[in-house]
């Protein structure tokens, strides 16, 4: 094999394709212009996307603000941050649960009477625009200052009501003083015969936290059996629950029960439920759980894990999508009122229950959820995050007697 006798090229010289006029040949302008043009539509594009959702709430408010024919009122981010939770944006309700502000004759009458049901809260059925409602409406005297009952009364007045009425700071105080003792109103019929106003034809008052229940059950509830404690030495008397104990009150039947048999199959884990479980019936699941669901009672509940409310209520009303997780509402129904018999009630549930069973999705100890969505939804929250919405959730009213399996009955009017 003979040796390459050809010369070697020194890099230190041009190659013999080179061209001298390369180096300094410039970027051909229509190509920079492309290129310019395509940069700033780039960067456009990202400045708008950027703001889209900034830009579309302000859009919102603006449009409810022409559609009303109001200006900037102070009325109206307390209605969207305290009140439209339940009564909706547009003062509509929920079909069955909550009663409509728009047409309703309690804000026809005007901010005096807003401001009184504010401060006290109603316990009991109503009847608006011939619908009935059952339920509890919680007073709102500790949360508001006068000057926020004033705004927010006059505001539910003026846009739903057709009341041009302002009611004042000084007012709001005076009616505080007047009712501050008298607890909440005993449903329509009480709000009528307390006031004297006119309010059509209300059903009279009927206490929700009694439900017929046959003796058997009713020890089981009370007294527990055998080696069994009772029902009501843990979740109390009424099915309000305590700290990291649920309540029960308000949940749908089914629910409950399916709960009952993962208990006693080992799809959930509790020490205290598997030995109560383990010698109940069917019949005897099916009737805890008629019983539970029957029963309407105020919330003992409190957010008072230290959670940041604020964010507990964008993931409850709006969800993260950056972590990939849904609103809790999108599941559990508007204002966490449950949809039966799958997703149950989160509202007035106690914050430190919620927490841990989000914790015990999270750490793989709990794995019965429908779909298999909470085990994903609650490993991308944050343990701050669980401690927000958790606490976000027992700051909402309870849901309304048995409203948990009707409200998955999407078809029927209100």
């Amino acid at each position: 094999m003979t040796a390459d006798r050809r010369p070697q090229r020194d890099p230190r010289h041009p190659d013999e394709h080179f061209e001298p006029y390369e180096l300094d040949a410039s970027i051909p302008w229509p190509l920079l212009g492309i290129a310019v043009a395509l940069g700033v539509w780039g960067a456009a594009t990202l400045f708008d996307t950027r703001r889209h959702e900034e830009r579309a709430q302000v859009e919102r408010i603006e449009d409810t603000r022409l559609a009303t024919g109001q200006a900037v009122e102070p009325g109206h981010a307390l209605f969207e941050a305290s009140c439209a939770t339940c009564h909706q944006s547009n003062g509509l309700g929920i079909r069955r649960a909550v009663p409509p502000l728009a047409g309703s004759p309690f804000v026809q009458h005007g901010p005096e009477l807003v401001a009184n049901i504010m401060l006290r809260g109603i316990d009991g059925p109503i009847r608006v625009n011939d619908a009935l409602y059952d339920g509890h409406m919680p007073s709102f005297a500790s949360v508001f200052t006068d000057v926020e009952v004033a705004e927010l009364a006059s505001y539910v007045a003026a846009r739903w009501g057709e009341n041009d009425r302002v009611l004042e700071a000084a007012e709001a105080a005076e009616l505080r003083g007047r009712v501050s003792d008298l607890g909440s109103f005993r449903g329509g019929a009480g709000v009528a015969e307390d006031t004297g106003l006119a309010l059509g034809d209300q059903p009279p008052f009927a206490s929700g936290t009694l439900q017929p229940v046959a003796p058997e059950i009713s020890a089981l509830i009370f007294e527990g059996r055998g080696g069994q404690w009772s029902c009501a030495s843990c979740h109390g008397d009424l099915g309000q629950g305590r700290e990291n104990t649920p309540r029960l009150a308000g949940l749908p039947a089914d629910y409950i029960r399916k709960q009952l048999h993962d208990f006693a199959a080992g799809r959930r884990l509790n020490e205290s439920m598997a030995v109560v479980v383990a010698e109940l019936t069917d019949e005897e699941k099916q009737a805890l759980g008629a019983y539970y669901s029957g029963l309407r009672v105020p919330s003992n509940a409190r957010p008072d894990l230290g959670g940041d409310l604020e964010r507990g209520e964008q993931l409850a009303r709006e969800g993260d999508w950056s972590l990939t997780v849904p609103s809790c509402f999108s599941c559990h129904g508007p204002s966490g009122f449950g949809v039966a018999p799958e997703f149950p009630p989160l509202a007035a549930q106690h914050a430190a229950y919620t927490a841990s069973q989000l914790a015990a999705w999270a750490g793989g100890q709990r794995t019965n959820s429908s779909l298999d969505l909470m085990e994903h939804i609650s490993s991308a929250l944050s343990a701050a995050d669980r401690r927000s919405v958790a606490d976000y959730l027992a700051s909402l009213p309870p849901v309304p007697a048995g409203t948990g399996d009707t409200l998955a009955a999407q078809g029927e009017d209100r």
